[in-house]
Parts: C-alpha cells; structure tokens; sequence
C-alpha cells in the first residue's frame, strides 16, 4: 500500500471536546505536524464508484413493512449514493423464510426506485435440497420480475462455513459438500432468472473463498465476503479500549491483508469483490462503542482502505428496528422515521468525497503520537483534488497538504462530534440530517495554500474533507 500513516495511537486518554476545528493555540503544548503528500502523477491505487456505501438487513424484515417508499427512508439512501442494499443475514438461512411475498416485492422495488438503488437478495440455502430447487426458481422468477434493473444479483445462502455451528449441518459438513449444494442452488436461481448476475459465498471466514472462486470462476459477477474486524462483541475490552484498537495502525493493517487476499480470489472468479455483511464487531456490535463516533471515524478509514486493496462495495448490516445501542447504521425513532447513528456519519462523510481514482499518498508526522491517515481522489468529473485525513490521536496537529499544482485556495468540511466515545451529536462542519432525511452540510472552511500546499489544522478525533482546486 502506498499510504503510510506514521503513528501509534494514544489508547489510555480518550479527551471530550474531540471536535476541534479551529487553529490550535500557540500556547498549547500537545500540537504535532503533519505533512501529507499526493503524489498526483502516480500510478492509480484504487477508485470509488456512486455503489460502493451500501447496507445490509436481514432477509426476514422484508415482510415488515418497512421496506416501502415511505417516510425518510429513501432519502436517507439517497445520501450515500446510488448503491446496493443486501438481504441475507442469518435469517435467510431459516425454515421460516420461503421467499418474499409480492406485497413485500412490490414495497422493495418502489424503495429502490425512489432511493436510486439496487437490491442483493438471498435465496435459502439452509432448506435448500433436490425437494426445494424448484421453490427457489419460483422465487428467483418473483424477485426478477418485481424488481427488475433495480435487481443487482442474487446469492444463495448466508455464511455456510459456519453451516455446523449454527445446528443447520452436522458436524460432518465439509466446505466440498457446500460447493455441491451452491452450485445446484446459483443452477435453480439461473433457471427463474437467467438474466441476473450471480453472486456468492457470503462466507464468514477467507478459508472457503480460494474454493468457491475457483468452482464458480466465470459464473458469478459478485465475490462476497463477509468481515468483522473486531470480532464479536467487546470481548472482554471496556468501550474506550475497544475504540483504541478499532483506531489503531494494528487493525488497520490487518483489514489491509484481508482485502488482498479476497481480492486474489476475487481476480481468480473474474467477479467483482464485496464486502456483503460487514461492521465493527458482530454480533449486534459493541454498546457504547459500535454506536459510538469512534464507529464514524473508523469507518472512513475503513471504507477507503478497502477502496485501495480492490474492495468494489461495502454494506454495512444493520435493522430498522428501534434498537439503538448496536452497531446499526439505521434506527427507528417513529413511524416511518430513522435517524442515523454515528457510523452513518462516517459512511455519507465518506461518500462526499465523490467517485473517482484514488491517488498515492505518504503521510509524515514530527511525532510518534501522531496517529494520521490520509486519501486522495481524483474526481471522475469537475477536475481538481479531494482528500480526506483523519487525525486519529488525541493532539492537534497541524497539517501541510502538498498537492502539486498551483491552488490559491482550498475548502475544507470537518467531522466531529463531543468526545470520542459520543453516542449522538456527531456532525458534518456542524450540520446534522435532517428529520425528513435531508442533508446538506454547513459552509465550509477556506483555507489559502502557496506553491502547492495547503495548510489545515485538525483536531483531535476529526476527520477534514479538504477540495482543490
């Protein structure tokens, strides 16, 4: 990887008041300097398209109700683009689920249509056998039809290397049994659908995907992967340690090398790479930390980490139920009403940043308390530069942007929130969504740049969205 984020994160003080947006003041002794440099001739290291923040639900909210062109939800969508919503989820996998009805089909495709967005939807593999093919066909048919364009592809099944943990498989279960069953489950979803693409394995763990790439080698257009870096839980940490290693140079390298080695499979499938089902922690998440601005920050970090290493789309799981506390980017506050949680922050912060090519980059600190990353993108459309640097320590720093060129100027939006470990107030250089879903974030910073560098100050815990030219 070319960025290289010279730091080691301070874990023990996590400080309230982490919004800090204005210049550090001279008398304050914990400020460091940062120099971030684009080197805007060099060979492209990965892009963003308008699909890659998605979302992820459960297969067995469809019936809910929810799922409808009502109330703020399909602008809330809207925000983060023209993107994909997943269903699958543990749910699918249950003898309960037998399909979405037509009326739960025709609430999701006007969904879609409103919101711009597609759909990845899951067939039952947990029933799945020589009795049920022709249900899954039926089904397949049903959700073609309903959908239509607003169909991305369908899978089969959700995490079937833990198949006999779950009680779903015996024991004896093996990853060549499971490459049976989802090559006669992807053969009857082609039978009612044949023009969609395909997509698998949503495996919980890398081991299967090596496999599964090279059986379905040119059959399936998406390789999804599921990941929770942080495992499941807290585990034993307390929310500020959790935040700590959720920030940290450690876990960022270890996403890193799991992007690339499902990129290889991916690349050996000829399918383009998903992150399907992923968040925080599983299992719900982390309270006090998955819900937290820690989540916001972190998933800036993470979303473009994985632009970089050959990841196509993300979706974030979660509900639209009126439990808060989790890892959900959505949640219900009144009828047909959801407001967004920090991590949702994080991911539109992210999507501002546009689509287009991402540039190399090298960030230097004076400090070994720094703990600063940093991206750039070349916009598809409209010239100029975009970069993101998150200052993820407790310090001030005071950073110098060289980005070549000639600028006289640049704009510059912040991401903050009251302390790290905030649950609410997160903000957008100051603005908040607004309860119909809306957002548009306040007037931005300006900040005067010579000779081809751009000075911003960061405080500690933000995120800056800085435009060139």
């Amino acid at each position: 990887m070319v960025r290289l984020a010279i730091a080691a994160a301070a874990s023990a003080a996590f400080v309230t008041g982490a919004a800090g947006v204005s210049g550090a003041s001279a008398a304050r002794p914990d400020v460091f300097g940062t120099t971030v440099t684009v080197n805007t001739s060099g060979k492209i290291v990965g892009g963003i398209n308008s699909h890659y923040v998605g979302l992820s639900f459960e297969s067995g909210g469809l019936s809910s109700g929810k799922f409808d062109n009502v109330g703020d939800l399909a602008r809330l969508l809207k925000n983060l683009g023209s993107s994909v919503m997943r269903f699958g989820g543990n749910s699918v996998d249950r003898a309960t689920f037998t399909g979405a009805t037509a009326s739960a089909l025709a609430g999701l495709a006007r969904l879609a249509a409103a919101a711009g967005w597609t759909v990845l939807y899951s067939e039952n593999l947990g029933t799945f056998g020589p009795g049920t093919a022709s249900a899954v066909t039926a089904d397949a048919r049903n959700v073609s039809a309903a959908l239509g364009g607003h169909l991305s592809a369908i899978a089969c099944g959700n995490e079937p290397d833990l198949y006999h943990h779950n009680g779903i498989r015996p024991a004896s279960y093996t990853q060549g049994d499971y490459l049976k069953e989802a090559a006669s489950c992807l053969a009857a979803i082609r039978a009612g659908a044949p023009g969609v693409a395909l997509a698998g394995p949503d495996t919980a763990g890398a081991a299967w995907l090596p496999g599964y790439a090279a059986r379905e080698a040119g059959k399936v257009g998406w390789l999804d992967q599921h990941y929770y870096p942080m495992g499941c839980g807290l585990q034993g940490k307390t929310p500020a340690q959790f935040a700590a290693r959720l920030l940290s140079p450690g876990l960022r390298a270890t996403e890193a090398a799991f992007f690339d080695g499902a990129a290889r499979a991916a690349k050996t499938a000829g399918a383009k790479l998903r992150m399907s089902e992923t968040n925080t922690a599983c299992g719900g998440g982390a309270p006090g930390a998955s819900d937290s601005y820690a989540s916001a920050l972190w998933v800036v970090d993470y979303l473009l980490t994985g632009a970089e290493h050959g990841v196509y789309g993300m979706n974030f799981h979660g509900g639209l139920g009126t439990g808060c506390t989790g890892y959900t980017p959505l949640c219900q506050v009144g009828a047909s009403e959801y407001a967004a949680q920090p991590i949702y922050y994080g991911m539109l912060f992210t999507r501002l940043l546009g689509s287009g090519h991402l540039l190399p980059v090298t960030v230097s600190a004076t400090s070994s308390a720094g703990n600063v990353v940093a991206f750039a993108l070349r916009p598809l459309t409209g010239g100029g530069l975009r970069l993101i640097v998150e200052n993820l320590s407790k310090y001030h720093t005071n950073a110098v942007l060289r980005v070549g060129g000639h600028p006289s100027s640049a704009t510059v939006l912040h991401l903050t929130a009251p302390s790290l470990l905030a649950t609410s107030g997160v903000r957008i250089q100051g603005a908040a969504i607004a309860p119909d879903g809306r957002f548009t974030a306040g007037k931005p910073d300006t900040v005067h740049c010579a000779s081809g560098s751009c000075p911003v100050t960061i405080g500690p815990y933000t995120a800056v969205l800085v435009t060139v030219g």
